[in-house]
């Protein structure tokens, strides 16, 4: 079987879906963990700081890095490109008056999860050039001292609020996402379906949550 022929199929497109979601989802677990680091503190110099000898780490091992980068960026592009040609085949595929049945049903939730998808592309091309490279909001921006790059970024409330709006967008579509990559790769059973619902949440409440309360730590005074 050719490649070709594989893409025109919408069960092997769901299967891309739904397994380079669930790659992200565990990018996203790991990212978290490593950004919540921000509540241990300030240590006595940048240098003995728990979340600037996280970054160092990353640094000197460019093999680990990179290698989760590479995999991460494969991930996203499939899954951008999988879900709109998804989306089309889908829509052709559908009959008209079906369609004007169905549009505010079913189709609901595929509009919802691209446009949250947008959104969270857009955010993370931002969050990109903000923390990583360091091309928007220069003046913030003080690597290798990560810690004091997320804490000055995070006192200006515009950046936070910017940072904590993804957020929500991010949990609406790890909620879809979770429990419809489950369905997807098989556990379809109507029996199991609360059970994925209640997964999805509870994963994307504590990945959300965890991300949030970095801004959130930092307005309050919690981290400073």
């Amino acid at each position: 079987m050719s490649v070709c022929t594989l893409w025109r199929s919408s069960i092997v497109k769901k299967w891309l879906v739904a397994i380079t979601g669930l790659v992200m989802v565990g990018f996203l677990l790991g990212h978290m963990a490593g950004n919540l680091q921000m509540f241990l503190g300030r240590g006595p110099s940048p240098e003995a700081t728990k979340i600037n000898e996280y970054a160092a780490f990353l640094k000197a091992n460019p093999a680990l890095l990179w290698g989760t980068r590479i995999v991460l960026l494969f991930s996203v592009l499939l899954h951008i490109v999988t879900t709109i040609s998804l989306t089309r085949q889908n829509r052709k595929a559908r009959p008209e008056s079906y369609a004007l049945r169905a549009s505010v049903a079913s189709n609901l939730a595929s509009r919802t999860m691209i446009f949250g998808g947008l959104t969270l592309l857009f955010y993370i091309i931002y969050h990109l050039l903000h923390f990583t490279l360091g091309c928007v909001h220069q003046e913030l921006f003080t690597y290798p001292d990560v810690y004091q790059t997320v804490l000055s970024s995070f006192q200006i409330p515009l950046i936070s609020g910017v940072y904590i709006v993804a957020q929500i967008a991010l949990y609406f579509h790890l909620v879809h996402g979770i429990s419809s990559a489950g369905e997807t790769l098989g556990v379809s059973h109507p029996r199991y379906r609360e059970c994925l619902n209640r997964i999805g949440i509870a994963t994307a409440t504590l990945i959300c949550g965890g991300f949030i309360s970095i801004p959130v730590g930092v307005l309050t005074g919690l981290i400073s």
